[in-house]
């Protein structure tokens, strides 16, 4: 009888652990399914907040263990570009990873933001949020972010330098500042340049219209049409090359103020022919003791002969231009002769003084259109003509320059007289007496200067055809 009873007893046990089972599982298959439908809903919701005006393609959703439910997807255009979509699918995957034991979901799209009005900048997005029991709601975790690049908003293209230049006088400005920046870069990792490295970079068409460009927030990087010095791209920030490019490109707080003030009057002093080893050095000890800045157009033999007088003269603050290698009349040559004492005269200044020329003064202010071309850099003529070469006189040189100066002159004299040198006292204080200020030509034009342009005076710009 007790046997039967024990037996009654744990069928009833057994009966009772298998209903209590049941209704135990019952329950949690409705909490479960609840939470899952809740999940389900702060997912879809989640979307639509993210894309509340975009179209979302679902690529995959899938289970993983009993109880947890991982969802992924992916948004991006129908034409977009099938290397995007598969990074976008290795980066969804990566983060799916890290979430493989949680409720979670993974959204990752193609995203696009305003610039300006010429740029957008488009990035890879994965975003992660995870499920949270207590809140019963989606956890934002963070994001990553990859493939950050800029293309033009008009046909989503990457830019290549005739996207970002207006003409062929900015494409040769920007290539003066590049052939600077490898020569100085090349100088850091050496400390001399050999002929062979000089002619690389002053000689070789490694820039074109065509270039590939990145831009990036504060400079520029140039892919080269070939190889020079070993580099095959490089980096230029902006604001060096800001007066040559579209200012579509650049957000208005990185546009850099250079400006005069105008409500001052500015002059230049140029001197020409030198440098000299006697009347040179006399002049540049008048204008440290005056402290003026001035910009000497130097002749690339006369380089040659005094390479420390060149190296004071930069060393001291002046700007220095080439104003050729022997004084021909270049209209007058053939253009090979052009493009020899252009380059001859680029290489004895960076030889003596360890800068490149930005300015170019053609002999007896001879130039054209294909001159200009070949020589490419800003042509500097002048609107004050002291006459100095002529008169030998300094008084008479004074009052010529004080008859005609006006706000924003560029003066002509020349520092291998002794006359003219002489002069430089008194027509300083006559100047000052009259109100004006003393800048060097790129301070003058405030460094916005172009080549297959040329240059008389502060007001007066003229394109050469």
């Amino acid at each position: 009888m007790r046997k039967k009873l024990l037996l009654i007893a744990i069928f009833c046990a057994l009966i009772l652990t298998l209903v209590v089972g049941a209704m135990y599982k019952y329950l949690m298959s409705q909490v479960y399914g609840e939470e899952q439908t809740n999940f389900e809903m702060q997912v879809e919701k989640t979307i639509k907040t993210e894309f509340f005006d975009r179209d979302i393609t679902q690529i995959e959703e899938s289970k993983s263990g009993d109880n947890q439910y991982n969802k992924y997807y992916l948004y991006y255009s129908a034409t977009e570009n099938k290397n995007i979509i598969k990074q976008l699918e290795a980066q969804t995957q990566v983060a799916s990873k890290q979430l493989k034991d949680s409720r979670s979901m993974v959204l990752s799209y193609v995203n696009e933001e305003k610039v300006n009005d010429a740029l957008i900048n488009r990035q890879l997005v994965t975003k992660e949020y995870i499920w949270d029991d207590k809140t019963k709601s989606l956890k934002y975790l963070g994001e990553l972010k990859e493939l950050s690049e800029i293309l033009l908003s008009k046909n989503r293209n990457e830019p290549r330098l005739k996207d970002i230049v207006n003409d062929e006088s900015d494409l040769l400005a920007i290539n003066r500042v590049v052939q600077e920046q490898l020569l100085s870069t090349r100088t850091k990792l050496k400390s001399t340049i050999d002929e062979e490295e000089l002619d690389q970079v002053l000689t070789n068409d490694f820039l074109s219209k065509d270039s590939k460009i990145t831009i990036l927030p504060h400079s520029i990087q140039i892919a080269f049409d070939k190889e020079v010095l070993g580099l095959t791209t490089m980096n230029v920030d902006i604001e060096k090359i800001l007066p040559f490019i579209n200012p579509a490109i650049v957000s208005d707080n990185n546009l850099p103020k250079k400006s005069l003030d105008q409500k001052r009057n500015y002059i230049a002093l140029t001197f020409d022919d030198g440098p000299n080893d006697t009347s040179t050095k006399k002049l540049l000890g008048e204008l440290k003791k005056e402290k003026i800045k001035a910009t000497f157009f130097v002749l690339g033999q006369m380089v040659d002969k005094n390479p420390e007088v060149a190296k004071k003269i930069v060393g001291e603050g002046h700007e220095i231009g080439s104003h050729s290698y022997t004084h021909p009349d270049l209209t007058q040559v053939t253009l090979d002769k052009v493009k020899e004492e252009v380059l001859k005269t680029d290489k004895a200044i960076f030889h003596a003084t360890g800068v490149l020329p930005k300015l170019f003064r053609p002999p007896y202010g001879a130039v054209n259109g294909a001159v200009a071309k070949t020589i490419g850099l800003p042509i500097i003529q002048w609107n004050v003509d002291s006459e100095d070469w002529q008169v030998k006189n300094k008084d008479l040189i004074v009052n010529k320059v004080i008859d005609t100066v006006e706000n924003g002159s560029i003066i002509l004299i020349h520092d291998i007289h002794e006359r003219s040198v002489e002069s430089i006292p008194e027509m300083v204080s006559q100047l000052r007496k009259r109100g004006y200020e003393f800048v060097t030509i790129s301070e003058l034009l405030s460094y916005g200067q172009k080549p297959l342009n040329q240059y008389f005076g502060l007001a007066d710009q003229r394109e050469i055809k």
